[in-house]
């Protein structure tokens, strides 16, 4: 058994014993769209369209408790099966890796947590929390509602690694999704020529969301 499977069994067991997402297992669905707004051929090679995304609670705590935030969504497929996911949680202020809890959704920074290899350079991604979200703490209920109004939108950077960040596009969740799920996997849905680094790390977390699948029988 390889190291990346014994670190990962913890994983199974845990969503298996929630029998739900062990990671950021609180969260509201949505689709929305996503409009590149750096040149074309600038960096990653993110394209505007229709998407899936999911902004959610790391650890779960209840209510508007502080706790990890999270952003997910599904870029729009350059083939029908091919899959890119993007998954970003938030940080502390200034840093692009330091996983830290957010005590309310105003001002929310999120990253990558890893780079992107893309046509021979690294690159992170970040996303920044635009709307202006109703009610104190961090509760999923009123993200949820604002969708529901209006939208919830989200500048998204991107940033050389040794560079500063500049603006890569613009995500926009305007629809609830009621009653549906989606496995957001960044390591196994990729699109071409892309992919998290280090290898070693991703290996982890490729078993690690394997594993969570499996314990709560989710494909």
């Amino acid at each position: 058994m390889k190291l990346s499977d014994v670190a990962a069994v913890p994983f199974q067991i845990g969503s298996a014993l929630r029998d739900r997402r062990l990671f950021h297992p609180s969260g509201v669905l949505a689709r929305g769209t996503l409009d590149r707004t750096a040149p074309v051929g600038e960096g990653l090679p993110v394209r505007t369209g229709d998407v899936v995304g999911r902004v959610s609670k790391g650890i779960g705590s209840p209510g508007s408790v502080p706790d990890i935030a999270g952003l997910a969504w599904r870029m729009p497929p350059e083939t029908p099966d091919m899959l890119w996911d993007v998954l970003l949680a938030s940080t502390l202020i200034g840093n692009r890796f330091a996983l830290w809890p957010a005590t309310a959704w105003t001002d929310v920074t999120f990253a990558s947590l890893m780079p992107y290899r893309f046509d021979g350079g690294l690159w992170w991604l970040r996303a920044r929390l635009t709307t202006p979200i109703d009610g104190s703490g961090l509760s999923v209920d009123a993200v949820a509602d604002q969708i529901r109004s209006g939208s919830v939108d989200f500048d998204i950077d991107q940033a050389a690694v040794g560079s500063g960040f500049r603006p890569l596009a613009r995500l926009s969740l305007h629809t609830v999704v009621e009653g549906e799920d989606v496995s957001f996997d960044p390591v196994l849905n990729t699109t071409a020529g892309v992919s998290l680094v280090p290898d070693w790390l991703a290996g982890v977390r490729r078993v690690a969301y394997r594993r969570s699948r499996v314990g709560r029988e989710a494909d």
